[in-house]
């Protein structure tokens, strides 16, 4: 019926796939819900496509983050929102140059467990930083301590084996 919930700007399948969330939340008020935007994947062969790709993930992310503080009043004031990409990009470019004669960037090299990590909700810090690019913290694998601090299970996620032996939470890591 026309109903979905979708950004004003859909261009792309990620951005669908957001409005596809905003109506899994809407009804089922989920406790957690992971959403992979694969669009900004493209890094290794198209930086251009990649920063237009981020562009909109970012759009989309406040999508739904305006979505659930304003259209599901059972999750408005105490949902947590934590962003994370699946992994970082390698130190040095690989030689495929995009229409725009930028160089691509790969993720195979030790820098690639470096990402950034933003949340938001209550009880965490507005406007806090840690960490910079000459002075990194933390690993990629921090974004799921965090996610388990917030449900109140990190203990259990940091001691299953699963996640690298120096992840801690970034709520630690403040």
């Amino acid at each position: 019926a026309n109903t979905i919930a979708f950004p004003s700007v859909r261009d792309n399948n990620d951005l669908r796939t957001i409005g596809y969330a905003c109506e899994v939340i809407k009804y089922f008020k989920p406790t957690i819900t992971v959403i992979n935007l694969n669009n900004v994947d493209g890094c290794h062969r198209n930086f251009t496509g990649y920063l237009k790709s981020l562009h909109r993930a970012d759009h989309g992310v406040a999508h739904l983050w305006d979505f659930i503080q304003t259209q599901v009043p059972e999750m408005a004031g105490n949902t947590a929102i934590v962003l994370a990409p699946e992994c970082g990009r390698n130190i040095n470019p690989n030689p495929i140059i995009d229409e725009n004669n930028w160089f691509a960037f790969d993720h195979s090299d030790a820098n690639t467990k470096r990402v950034f990590g933003m949340m938001a909700g209550p009880g965490i810090p507005q406007n806090l930083q840690i960490g910079s690019e000459t002075n990194p913290v933390g690993e990629v694998t921090d974004a799921i301590a965090t996610v388990g601090e917030i449900l109140g299970i990190k203990n259990e996620i940091i001691n299953s084996g699963f996640l690298h032996p120096s992840a801690l939470s970034w709520f630690d890591r403040i």
